[in-house]
């Protein structure tokens, strides 16, 4: 039994020590392998300007190497990101920049650090841990970018049409009574550029995606409501009266309305100015001096045997305006100057105005007519006077002479008489009574010198001294008599008279014959109408008919209806 048992102990020692020994083996293997792992590892991490292998950066490889390597690889990277599509989505419209020309660039120093640091953080175990894992899997890092914010804003604040809805300035309106008054301005929309670099910063920041919703911001118009309602009203001050403007001779006034209607505001500097506009208020100013004769002088003739001869020659008229009359007329209203203000006239340049002024075409006579009156009546008198202030008349081509412009009201004062004049059918005394047979003889020769009739009317009555139907009468202020040379040539209106006698002449240049053809009766109920015609003839061989008329009523202080008139209380 002994012998047995000492048998198994001795067996067992025997294992024990060779399990002992494996284990030691085993152990020694283990820190063999551990110690060299651990050696590999500081070997591996010991240098800190490499990267951890297995490292990505933005798709490309970059694992375990320098930093002169990773250089290479974060250009290309820089290059990439540079033509990366950014897009800014406008409310009609969506615009693409590259990322480059936003400002967005990678940020190399710092994308070498990042990438020379993935891995290499934390305690020692997690350092290791993330060395182990390099060898079976992947590291990802994302470049690290940079944004010129500045460079940005101004990319996207030179795109076009960032402007969604103008806004309306404030502006000055005509009101009643034609004053001035402000109507508000209204808000307009805009691209906020400000917000949609921000927003383009926080996906530079989370590197992307680059895809901005452009928002939009209230744009308020530059001039404030209150500034514009304070220049309206001082506008209103400065024109209350109008101005009076003087050109030449004459004197003209601008209406506050007609001025108001012109006038505007300059906001270039960012505040309401007033201002005209320069050309509706030149051609304001030019219309309100519309048929006035600015200075200018009719040649002077005398007719000597018959013959025209020039005494002195004339001067052609004026033109308003010269061209800085708005100019000048703004001025003085804006600068509160009182009136009047005087505009520089102008030369009309015009070949036919200096023939005009040298009396040039007045080289015959080419109409008569005489009528004959009895000596020494109170209307002789006026007669002869009303010759003497038309004496020497000067038509242009196109121009008119109407006697009661000419002239004017008959007064003691001008040297007319009181003498009988047909007023409602009964003759009855009045200043300047009876130069109506002027006008008689002056449209006799106007109708024979070929010259049209703008304005005329026969007496009321039949005189046997005129030419039946083909006469007119004149009062002040109506009727009148205006004629028309409608010929081709100027013409001198010539007077002369004798005690028993009026004579009209006109001189021109003989290129027209007229004829009196016929003339024809008519019943007006109880009155009597007679048309004249007459045919004008021309050098190119036109004829040309026409005619004028008279109505006479059936005798004094009756009408056209046979009735009695009363006789005006004169």
């Amino acid at each position: 039994m002994a012998d047995g048992a000492n048998t198994i102990s001795a067996r067992v020692s025997k294992q024990s020590r060779r399990w002992k020994l494996g284990v030691s083996i085993a152990g020694g293997i283990v820190v063999l392998f551990a110690a060299t792992l651990v050696g590999a590892y500081l070997i591996d991490t010991g240098d800190d300007d490499r990267t951890l292998r297995g490292l990505i950066l933005a798709g490309h490889q970059a694992g375990h190497l320098t930093a002169d390597e990773l250089a290479r690889v974060i250009s290309r990277v820089d290059a990439e990101v540079a033509d990366i599509p950014v897009r800014i989505d406008l409310p009609d419209r969506t615009e693409t920049f590259a990322a480059a020309e936003l400002g967005i660039t990678v940020d190399r120093p710092a994308t070498t650090e990042a990438a020379l640091r993935a891995g290499k953080e934390g305690n020692a175990w997690d350092r290791f841990v993330a060395w182990l894992a390099s060898f079976t899997s992947v590291r990802r890092v994302e470049p690290v970018l940079t944004y010129d914010r500045e460079r940005a804003r101004q990319a996207i604040a030179s795109l076009d049409d960032l402007v969604v809805e103008e806004p309306q300035q404030p502006r000055l309106v005509l009101g009643e009574n034609a004053t001035l008054e402000m109507e508000p301005g209204i808000d307009g929309v805009e691209v906020d550029v400000d917000a949609v670099v921000d927003r383009l910063g926080h996906q530079v920041a989370a590197s992307g995606p680059f895809d901005v919703d452009a928002p939009l911001r209230p744009l308020t118009p530059t001039l404030s409501d209150e500034a514009v309602a304070q220049v309206a009203e001082e506008l209103n001050r400065l024109t209350a009266e109008g101005i009076e403007v003087r050109v030449a001779d004459e004197v003209r006034r601008l209406d506050a309305r007609g001025l108001r209607m012109r006038l505007d505001l300059d906001d270039s500097e960012g505040l309401p100015e007033p201002a005209f506009d320069l050309e509706s208020l030149q051609a304001y100013i030019e219309s309100t001096f519309e048929g006035v004769q600015l200075g200018g002088r009719d040649p002077v003739f005398d007719v000597v045997d018959g013959e025209p001869v020039l005494v002195e020659e004339g001067s052609p008229p004026l033109d308003c305006c010269r061209e800085d009359a708005a100019e000048v007329v703004a001025r003085a209203v804006l600068e509160g100057r009182p009136g009047p203000v005087v505009v520089e006239a102008k030369p009309i340049d015009d070949p036919q105005l200096v023939a005009w002024a040298k009396g040039e075409g007045v080289v015959e006579k080419v109409a008569e007519f005489t009528t004959n009156h009895a000596c020494c009546e109170a209307r002789v008198q006026n007669i002869h006077r009303f010759a003497d202030l038309v004496r020497g008349v000067y038509l242009l081509p196109g121009e008119s002479l109407s006697l009661n412009e000419h002239v004017g009201e008959r007064t003691r004062e001008k040297g007319f008489v009181p003498a009988g004049t047909i007023i409602r059918g009964h003759l009855v005394p009045t200043v300047g009574g009876g130069v109506s047979q002027f006008a008689t003889t002056l449209f006799n020769a106007a109708f024979f010198a070929g010259f049209d009739f703008v304005t005329y009317q026969s007496h009321s009555l039949y005189i046997s001294r005129y030419p039946y139907g083909r006469e007119a009468t004149i009062s002040w202020p109506a009727p009148d008599l205006e004629i028309q040379n409608t010929t081709d040539y100027p013409a001198l209106i010539w007077t002369s008279y004798t005690d028993t006698s009026i004579t009209v002449e006109i001189y021109s240049t003989k290129h027209i014959e007229v004829e009196q053809t016929r003339q024809v009766e008519s019943s007006v109920r109880a009155c009597t109408r007679v048309d004249t015609y007459r045919v004008r003839r021309y050098p190119d061989g036109r004829e040309v008919e026409d005619s004028v008329f008279a109505v006479y009523r059936p005798s004094e202080g009756f009408d056209c209806n046979g009735n009695p008139t009363d006789r005006p209380d004169l």
